[in-house]
């Protein structure tokens, strides 16, 4: 292989595709890190079989899906990799990605982070991407074929692949957001510091976002449970607080599509005047964050990364 590439994939109670999905990563990276994230260690009771060039951590969900990111970067770090690529256990990669998406990033050297344009999972619709007009102005596109790069404000996770070497030593991902954010978060610091990202609409994914009901149109509400709904309300608010000097036209934006998601849990969804408490509580939880500019992350990464258990 040209370049040392570490692929991530995170695990939470996996369907039992995972495996499969597993040994297609592998096979087109120097080293696939599977993290489990399920708090039982459930992949410890009921291994899979993972392909020769891939271990194992048990993460316990400490951090959660921050905590699991940072565990693969301070590995990548670690050992000198030169890419390091991030999957959820839903998404099932299309043949070459991998390849491709490095390639972009080597004929483009000044972009740190490439991510596939990608299809909801239950809606079959084009998933957002926002672009930054200028530092008041957003615009949302939905790519449904390829229209080639463009420049975004931030990227899902979900196969997109950082240069290692373009990424400063000190970013890393915020566990205090925990899950809802996390890819916001990372990617606008990326942006503070000057560094590019792009979409790469050549390439796609089939990605879930919520618990959408199958077949259902874009704006279609999201149905996540109380406390994510809690969640994802206190993130937004520690995210616009933490970014709005810089990118205000992002956050105003936003607070638009908050708005719409509100409405949509309070009209559509079920558990509605649960839901909104949970969204109220949420804000003012956002709101009374103290210290918003500092970023957590867990000391003991090196302690989990030297107990990778190769099959």
């Amino acid at each position: 292989m040209k370049h040392k590439v570490l692929a991530c994939i995170m695990a939470y109670y996996p369907g039992e595709m995972f495996g499969d999905i597993c040994h297609s990563i592998a096979d087109n990276v120097t080293y696939l890190l599977v993290i489990d994230n399920s708090p039982d260690s459930s992949l410890a009771v009921q291994p899979i079989v993972l392909p020769e060039n891939a271990g194992m951590v048990y993460n316990k969900n400490n951090g959660a899906v921050s905590g699991a990111l940072n565990i693969a970067l301070a590995l990548a770090r670690r050992d000198g990799y030169d890419y390091l690529q991030l999957f959820d256990q839903d998404t099932e990669p299309q043949m070459n990605i991998t390849s491709a998406l490095i390639e972009t990033l080597v004929v483009n050297p000044d972009v740190v982070l490439v991510a596939p344009r990608f299809i909801n999972l239950n809606t079959k619709k084009p998933g957002r991407v926002m672009i930054n007009i200028r530092k008041w102005r957003i615009k949302n596109i939905w790519p449904k074929t390829d229209i080639g790069l463009v420049d975004v404000l931030f990227a899902i996770n979900s196969a997109s692949v950082i240069n290692l070497k373009k990424l400063p030593g000190d970013i890393f991902y915020d566990e205090r957001l925990i899950i809802d954010g996390t890819d916001i978060d990372f990617c606008l610091t990326l942006k503070q510091h000057g560094l590019q990202i792009r979409i790469d609409t050549s390439q796609c994914i089939t990605h879930g976002i919520g618990n959408r009901v199958d077949g259902a149109g874009r704006w279609s509400p999201t149905n996540y449970s109380a406390h994510r709904k809690h969640l994802g309300a206190k993130n937004r608010l520690m995210v616009w607080r933490r970014y709005f000097k810089d990118f205000p036209g992002f956050v105003i934006n936003d607070c638009y599509i908050f708005i719409l998601d509100t409405s949509r849990t309070v009209l559509l969804e079920k558990a509605r005047f649960k839901k909104l408490w949970a969204i109220t509580t949420g804000v003012v939880a956002g709101m009374r964050e103290k210290n918003i500019a500092d970023r957590k992350h867990n000391g003991q990464l090196m302690l989990l990364i030297n107990e990778i258990t190769k099959r």
